[in-house]
């Protein structure tokens, strides 16, 4: 393995602590987490702000060699139950191959990245995820995504059960409403990092440069 692979980076400051716990996270052991940046979600949210975030730390991840997951909610063909149930609430997923499914043209992955497509608020649910990143030695994850009191929590919560070290950035999401997105990122830090940690991508990029 290269030394770009196994050198570690400065720990992230974060809430309720600095990340990740044991102080230890490399390129061979964490990835970026990209959840729900598809056209119609960062146009129902007015996300631009947040998208161009995620891209910058996209660009990171891809200059410092950590293995990147992108995930897309879409109805799936089989009329799966957590789409409908979502549907009669007012949350319309997206078809397959529609214009608020696809991801905006700025958003260009490295060839190694893993595309999933889930019906619902949880990118584990019926998906690849979990087997993707734990055969790949995945365990701490930056996460970044739309909304962040859906797709992102969700993803997250269900993440730190499964024994990934998680961390969100919080300009990196965004919410529903302000009060919700702060609201959420509140939860996730209860009880000491009940549910992950949350930090700033300033303070990720920070960290990054100090491997």
């Amino acid at each position: 393995m290269s030394d770009l692979g196994v050198r570690p980076f400065g720990q992230i400051e974060a809430l309720p602590y600095h990340w990740p716990f044991d102080g230890y996270w490399s390129p061979a052991d964490s990835a970026l987490l990209l959840l729900g940046f598809q056209r119609g979600t960062i146009s129902a949210l007015s996300a631009a702000p947040a998208f161009t975030v995620a891209l910058r730390l996209l660009a990171a991840a891809r200059d410092r060699g950590l293995f990147v997951a992108a995930s897309r909610r879409v109805a799936l063909p089989d009329g799966d139950m957590v789409a409908r149930r979502r549907h009669t609430m007012g949350d319309v997923v997206p078809a397959e191959g529609s214009d608020d499914w696809a991801f905006p043209p700025q958003l260009v992955l490295p060839h190694t990245a893993l595309v999933i497509d889930h019906p619902g608020d949880n990118a584990f649910y019926k998906t690849t995820l979990e087997k993707a990143l734990k055969a790949r030695g995945v365990r701490n994850l930056l996460i970044a995504g739309l909304p962040t009191e859906g797709l992102v929590h969700a993803t997250q919560r269900t993440a730190n059960d499964m024994g990934f070290e998680c961390l969100a950035v919080s300009d990196a999401c965004q919410g529903t409403s302000e009060p919700r997105h702060t609201a959420q990122l509140r939860i996730t830090t209860f009880g000491n990092g009940l549910f992950g940690t949350v930090a700033t991508a300033a303070a990720v990029h920070a960290a990054l440069t100090k491997a």
